[in-house]
């Protein structure tokens, strides 16, 4: 009998890519969105269930709305938690990021907790963003691990990291509490091939800029979409998988390096030129790899893949020399 698994956010980039990699194994698929009549948002896992042989059922949750997600939790083998908002400049922090983070996780949660009998493990997308601060430091040595909490975040300072960072902690709370297993993955900056055309997510709106010629900054850590939705079915697959993984390349990718790959992959378009930077180590991607077994997609193949992607669907195609 196929397991059966619930992903919340189903329309997002991550799990879009999730969802793919769960039809392709066999899975039954459970996947929360706000509205199922959002075709915008709905047509590209519709697709990815006509093309492959799982089952999809798209489910309507609400992350503020209490007991939303029961319906789809129940009976369910494993839950992969991904929905929570990322965006650049919020209105209001707490409303827009904060309460959608920290209760949305609340919610779900409270739905595992009402199947515990037959959900085997939780795996929740949490972010680097949880681990680290700007100008922090790790707490031992010079690159992170999943040893490392960001404790210098607030709603008002770096609102979004701080949204990531008490969610999580919510979730081992509950976790403890409860007696659920729980796996948390910790991406950092999200690339990689898209599959649909949806472009109001804020990583697309990022990635599209940066196809296209015209970002002229980066952050300085990537991984690769196809590497976090692995991470997360091996989180929830593997016995021994337990705790925190932080899932990112060690080494800073500056927008320099970016753009003298494109320029070599795709050489009838027009790039800027940057001034090279020096990579430094910044995360200990160590623990996923030994553990997981994960290992990660090449960050050249990985730019290669997703200009390609945007540029098959018309998106973000930069000017030609």
């Amino acid at each position: 009998m196929a397991h059966v698994a619930v992903v919340t956010g189903a329309s997002g980039f991550i799990a879009t890519q999730l969802i793919k990699q769960l039809l392709e194994k066999g899975y039954t698929v459970r996947g929360t969105v706000r509205s199922t009549k959002d075709e915008r948002k709905t047509e590209v896992l519709h697709k990815l269930a006509e093309a492959l042989p799982g089952n999809l059922e798209l489910r309507e949750a609400d992350l503020l709305k209490e007991g939303s997600f029961d319906d789809a939790v129940a009976g369910a083998d494993f839950v992969f938690h991904t929905a929570s908002p990322f965006f650049n400049d919020p209105e209001d922090a707490q409303r827009d990021l904060v309460d959608p983070a920290l209760k949305g996780t609340r919610n779900v949660l409270n739905a595992v907790i009402k199947s515990k009998d037959t959900v085997k493990r939780v795996v929740l997308t949490s972010s680097v963003a949880a681990v680290s601060v700007t100008g922090g430091k790790p707490k031992n040595g010079d690159r992170y691990n999943e040893e490392d909490w960001n404790t210098g975040s607030s709603v008002t300072h770096e609102p979004y990291r701080y949204s990531k960072y008490v969610a999580e902690k919510e979730a081992w709370t509950l976790s403890k509490q409860e007696g659920f297993e729980l796996v948390t993955i910790l991406p950092s900056f999200v690339i990689g091939p898209v599959l649909g055309r949806r472009q109001d997510a804020t990583s697309i709106k990022a990635l599209k800029k940066i196809v296209e010629g015209t970002a002229d900054t980066i952050v300085n850590r990537v991984i690769d979409v196809r590497d976090i939705a692995r991470a997360h079915i091996l989180a929830a697959e593997l016995p021994k998988a337990s705790g925190r993984y932080l899932l990112s390349h060690a080494d800073t990718v500056s927008i320099g390096d970016v753009y003298r790959e494109l320029s070599q992959r795709f050489p009838q378009y027009k790039y800027p030129a940057f001034e090279p930077e020096p990579s430094k180590p910044l995360y200990d991607n160590s623990k996923v790899q030994n553990e997981l077994g994960l290992k990660l997609i090449p960050v050249r193949e990985t730019l290669a893949d997703a200009a390609n992607s945007l540029y098959s669907l018309g998106i973000g195609t930069p000017a030609h020399k």
